[in-house]
């Protein structure tokens, strides 16, 4: 008798596998229902580079089905429409509630010793998963960000918080922004009487790498001292051209990382996790936390249970080199991140665990198991052995 293809093999007790591959033509029509869905529910449209696109393209080629990683993390996957877990929200981080300067959307401040400035709502490209799209939705629709004056309230706001040390660039995508934006913001803030740290993060570099690796931007981000965060979902995003941009920016001695989320059905496989984080490694990425995604509406189809969370860190560490397993996995919560070592109490019956973090608590709703069906592990890492990515 044959083996069972992986994707039932890998279904939980009680569930039904998934049926065949999303043809091109099922996909466009996906696209189009998914335009309509993104007008009604204040979601980001969806937005792909045409670098991107050329990895898309290949990826269908090789599988025939638009079921593939990137696709799915770039389109909509067929559950994206009807597939919920109850609990969902909007701002499940609640950022709103953490914008401390009225009349500003672009500073929030949730940790005493840090505050997050985004200074535009655009991204190269969007992302299926995105967890901050009610935000930027909003920032979307009040037009563009007018980078002078948001920044002028960042540095007032800065004066009256002695204890912030860093400041953190994030969006959308301040890699997005036009080159005299950046500037200002980098050379204002390094030009304070206490200078923060910055950070950046972004996904440009696998969206444009081009744009990130052009040389006048590679030398502004060092003249900053930039530590720049990426988010690299996936070993087949990291290409030649990937490589040269992040080679460009480490012979200018910008530090790089990662951060990025587990997501079922695209790299929800630990062998796939230890391929990502090595090559990273390889290029001198250090990766600082992989996140499990958060419970906002419409996020069901990338979404997996905490045991299994629990189960992929497990055999992460197991499987990797001494070099990268002591990554951090890690949820976002209203009252910052938090790990399994925060775990106070958990009602399985009910689905609800319970954190507690420097004295505050909250709860979260855990994704049901019987929903959570393990990405095809054949279909994430569709490459043959030793064929080069990209």
């Amino acid at each position: 008798m044959s083996a069972l293809p992986s994707a039932i093999a890998n279904a939980p007790p009680g569930t039904s596998p998934a049926p065949p591959g999303t043809s091109p033509a099922e996909q466009a029509a996906l696209d189009a229902r998914y335009d309509a869905l993104a007008r009604a529910e204040r979601l980001l449209p969806i937005k792909i580079t045409g670098f991107y696109a050329r990895k898309l393209d290949a990826e269908v080629a090789a599988l025939g089905h638009t079921d593939g990683p990137l696709n799915r993390a770039a389109r909509p996957p067929r559950e994206r429409f009807d597939l919920a877990a109850g609990h969902e929200v909007a701002d499940w981080v609640d950022d709103r509630s953490n914008m401390p300067v009225p009349g500003s959307t672009a500073i929030i401040h949730k940790y005493p010793d840090r505050v997050l400035f985004m200074p535009t709502s655009v991204c190269a490209g969007h992302c299926q998963y995105c967890f901050r799209q009610d935000v930027l939705t909003d920032q979307h629709e009040a037009g563009r960000t007018r980078v002078p004056a948001e920044l002028d309230a960042l540095v007032a706001y800065l004066a009256t918080r002695p204890l912030v040390r860093e400041v953190i660039l994030s969006g959308g995508d301040p890699m997005t922004l036009p080159t005299r934006d950046l500037a200002l913001i980098l050379r204002t803030l390094k030009a304070l009487p206490r200078p923060p740290a910055i950070r950046i993060h972004t996904r440009t570099p696998v969206f444009a790498p081009k744009a990130v690796a052009d040389p006048e931007r590679v030398a502004l981000l060092a003249e900053a001292d930039v530590r720049l965060v990426l988010h690299v979902i996936h070993p087949y995003e990291i290409c030649a051209e990937v490589e040269a941009a992040l080679l460009a920016l480490r012979r200018a001695d910008v530090r790089l990382y990662n951060h990025f989320p587990l997501l079922r059905g695209v790299n929800d496989d630990p062998d796939l996790l230890v391929d990502l984080i090595t090559r990273l490694d390889d290029n001198r990425v250090r990766t600082l936390s992989v996140y499990v995604p958060e419970p906002i509406r419409f996020s069901a189809p990338y979404r997996i249970g905490l045991k299994r969370l629990f189960a992929l860190q497990d055999a992460f560490v197991a499987a990797a080199p001494s070099w990268v397993n002591a990554v951090r996995f890690t949820l976002d919560s209203p009252l910052g991140k938090v790990r399994r070592e925060h775990i106070e109490a958990w009602d399985e019956a009910r689905g609800l665990v319970t954190f507690a973090r420097e004295g505050r608590r909250f709860v979260y709703p855990d994704f049901p198991a019987h929903l959570d069906v393990p990405g095809d592990p054949d279909v994430m890492r569709w490459r043959q052995p030793g064929r080069p990515a990209g």
